[in-house]
């Protein structure tokens, strides 16, 4: 009988869009009869719930050293065919653990941003020894072709071990979503979803949002250390009336459906799964023009594309938008070329090669 063993492994399921796609990728090959267990360093409620209750969990401890000697005991013991990694230094602690435990499984790395993107010191060396693990390794999944492109020309990443699959975005039924007229009626609310981090940039969008000739509100959903900074821009923009800055949410869902739009002002984006979740919903895009967004939106094809840190072109753009938002059925369409399904079929197969003799 073929070994169906598989571990998935992160640092924490916390409330990350690379975290979340891990735990859906998971979640998908469980049900699909694979025999997967999911490991973290440490507990994390933010994506915890979307692991079913059956699953086989496993907590490695906090400490890198103290990680990577318990993922080694753990592949010495379960022996799975394929171990996953994703987000930060795991790529190294995985590649690190197998060397000690001498597994002959396959070790599947991922990437999900860019090196400017990582704050954390082990984060960018993962990177800088892009050189090397994409040769230790069996593969490395990146979220987008530009990524990929750019692993390969920025740290010479092995061309034939650098595999592309696009995030899994959890999509509402296709029922769900309005109709035009519907959509043309909602109130002017644009959406933006992201960590209130520098990179994201939404300070961009707070002053288009005051350039902007059709009066819209903004809500903000995330968290991070920004938070306090944009705050007061958005006071000293005069438009702290119109900007709701709501924090974190798990369940982001009724935000799509209250909203007319969704603005992403990123610097830097390897893909934008809030993108595909707004287009799942139904609702139109704006954004930069920062690497994912436009592999997603099909250089505009799918919505509109501005420069970034350009903030008469995102005003300009979000006017366009909100007058004219467009077909909800169409923007679902390309939205479902993202769907789960397609991403679990592509790990299927990328399983199916790393284990064949």
């Amino acid at each position: 009988m073929p070994n169906k063993r598989l571990l998935f492994y992160t640092h924490g399921l916390v409330g990350g869009g690379a975290e979340r796609v891990w735990a859906l990728v998971a979640a998908g090959l469980h049900a699909r009869g694979w025999d997967v267990t999911f490991g973290v360093d440490f507990e994390a409620p933010e994506n915890a719930g979307l692991l079913p209750a059956d699953m086989k969990r496993v907590v490695f401890g906090q400490g890198h050293g103290k990680a990577v000697r318990a993922i080694a005991r753990y592949l010495k013991s379960e022996k799975p065919a394929v171990a996953f990694a994703a987000v930060g230094a795991s790529n190294l602690k995985l590649l690190l653990a197998k060397t000690l435990a001498r597994w002959k499984g396959a070790a599947v790395l991922s990437a999900h941003g860019r090196y400017d993107a990582e704050p954390r010191f082990l984060g960018r060396f993962n990177y800088a020894s892009t050189i090397f693990t994409s040769r230790l390794s069996a593969r490395t999944v990146v979220v987008s072709d530009d990524l990929r492109n750019y692993l390969i020309r920025r740290f010479r990443a092995r061309p034939d071990r650098v595999t592309t699959i696009h995030n899994a975005i959890h999509l509402p039924p296709f029922e769900s979503i309005p109709t035009a007229e519907a959509l043309a009626a909602r109130p002017n609310i644009v959406l933006a979803v992201g960590r209130l981090v520098p990179e994201k940039d939404f300070a961009t969008l707070l002053a288009a949002i005051a350039q902007s000739t059709q009066n819209p509100q903004l809500v903000v959903l995330g968290d991070g250390p920004e938070r306090g900074a944009l705050e007061a821009l958005a006071k000293n923009l005069g438009i702290a009336d119109r900007v709701t800055f709501r924090g974190y949410l798990k369940e982001p869902w009724p935000a799509y459906a209250e909203a007319k739009m969704l603005a992403l002002s990123s610097r830097t984006e390897a893909f934008g799964n809030v993108i595909v979740e707004a287009l799942g919903h139904g609702i139109p895009v704006v954004a930069t023009r920062c690497g994912g967004p436009e592999e997603v939106l099909r250089n505009g094809l799918d919505g509109k594309l501005v420069a970034v840190g350009n903030v008469a072109e995102m005003a300009a753009a979000i006017d366009a938008t909100l007058a004219d938002p467009g077909d909800p059925a169409t923007h679902r369409v390309r939205a479902d070329t993202f769907s789960l399904d397609r991403a679990l079929d592509q790990f299927e197969t990328l399983i199916a090669e790393v284990t064949a003799p």
